[in-house]
């Protein structure tokens, strides 16, 4: 989270308790690749659409990006909350290594 009092005021009264980042009111886990949702859920969930072909042009790229964020529906969002809680688990089993094998 920003340190600057007035760029804090505006996200405190734009989003107010869901701030996450240091000092935020939601904690976070720094670096931490495989507890973080973009990480393990939304970059692979963008990747099919984006890479199959080049996209011919800048708004075709934009589309193949936002069209699988505006899919995402609060079913995947409850999994991804589920998935997190599962992470957690095996992250203390691991003392807080990495534990996610990477392609």
């Amino acid at each position: 989270m920003h340190k600057i009092s007035n760029v804090k005021l505006y996200l405190t009264e734009t989003f107010q308790n869901q701030i996450i980042g240091y000092g935020g009111f939601v904690d976070w886990p720094p670096r931490s690749p495989d507890l973080t949702p973009l990480d393990f859920f939304l970059c692979g969930h963008i990747k099919g659409q984006l890479y199959p072909t080049p996209a011919p042009t800048f708004q075709d790229l934009r589309r193949r990006i936002t069209d699988p964020c505006a899919s995402i529906t609060l079913a995947m969002l409850h999994n991804v909350q589920r998935e997190i809680q599962s992470r957690v688990q095996m992250c203390i089993v691991a003392n807080g290594e990495h534990f996610e094998k990477y392609k």
